[in-house]
């Protein structure tokens, strides 16, 4: 552990106060394809000159991944290349537009860890390569949406979160954002039973905002602030993962719908005081290879601020500013939908 020995995690967390009510960091693991290649983007040169364009203020950037990526057997670029060597070029690209890298872990093949110490192991391979990379994690998530997507009991997940912290704090590098809870009507008794089995008392709590912005109601969501330690006073509460949806499970709600949804999650969700969220990540700029995102009546998602073509949606200009002039204009009109 020693060998990745850095700065004492707290200082990393001095340099990431709460930047105010707005998107300030992005969740979109498609960079490295952002128009085929990150390195000739449009869109992803915008990124990388944030503080003129549409991306200002952006300072963050998440991925999620497969919890064991250090032990896959790669298959080379030639096969797209596997869950480490996506990630190692997303964490170029994070670099080369100067975002602070934040890494949650989850299960995408249902694979789990077979017990804490391949968890660490796998968590200490990653932090030790990115930081060989350049790219230190700051951040870690020590299990993305354990209620919903990541699929484990809150007991298991709150001894995850217990290891990541260990390691974060042998290593003085990195800082673990707990919870990291999607807002489902049960998450409050989840995360009572997920704290209790804490060992440590984290500084950040993670909350996927998703129901609150879809069904415009925030009252649920205060209800789980309320419910973490001490009322949440004294914690930091991030958004690490939020988005106004184009099309939900194949349902294509347009555009007018998803600028509704970013309209309330900028206006109501981070500009309530009540809710205070430090920092706020947005899920989905664009998606990979100038393709669109699988929306059908089969299912999928589609939550892209920008269309196929970096052509903006109504949604990025409601959360990433510009009404129709500037930076975003240089895309041309507004797709159909």
């Amino acid at each position: 552990m020693a060998a990745l020995a850095g700065p004492p995690a707290g200082a990393a967390r001095a340099t990431a106060t709460a930047a105010g009510a707005a998107i300030d960091g992005i969740s979109d693991q498609s960079l490295p394809v952002w128009d085929g290649s990150f390195a000739s983007s449009p869109l992803a040169e915008l990124l990388e000159n944030r503080l003129q364009g549409p991306f200002r203020g952006v300072s963050f950037a998440r991925y999620v991944l497969q919890w064991n990526a250090p032990q896959e057997l790669s298959g080379g670029p030639s096969a797209g290349g596997d869950y480490r060597e996506r990630f190692e070029a997303w964490l170029t690209d994070v670099g080369a537009a100067g975002l602070e890298p934040v890494l949650a872990l989850t299960s995408y093949d249902s694979s789990y860890p077979s017990s804490t110490g391949a968890y660490v192991s796998s968590l200490q391979a990653v932090l030790g390569r990115a930081l060989a990379l350049g790219h230190p994690i700051a951040y870690v998530e020590p299990w993305n949406e354990p209620n919903d997507q990541g699929r484990l009991p809150a007991a298991r997940a709150a001894e995850l979160a217990d290891a990541a912290n260990a390691l974060c704090v042998a290593l003085r590098t990195c800082d673990v954002v707990a919870g990291d809870l999607e807002d489902a009507p049960q998450a409050p008794v989840y995360e009572h039973e997920y704290e209790h089995a804490l060992t440590f008392t984290p500084a950040i709590w993670g909350v996927h905002p998703y129901r609150a912005t879809a069904q415009r109601r925030e009252g649920p969501l205060l209800g789980l602030e309320r419910a973490l330690p001490g009322g949440g006073a004294g914690t930091q509460v991030w958004f690490t993962e939020v988005g106004a949806f184009y099309c939900r499970h194949g349902d294509v709600l347009g555009q007018a719908s998803q600028a509704a949804e970013a309209a309330y999650l900028r206006d109501s969700l981070l500009g309530d005081p009540a809710l205070a969220p430090a920092h706020a990540f947005y899920y989905g700029v664009t998606f990979a290879d100038g393709r669109p995102a699988p929306c059908s009546a089969a299912g999928g998602d589609d939550s892209e601020l920008y269309a196929p073509g970096d052509r903006p949606r109504a949604a990025a200009r409601v959360l990433l500013g510009g009404a129709g002039a500037g930076p975003l204009a240089a895309f041309g009109p507004l797709p159909g939908g």
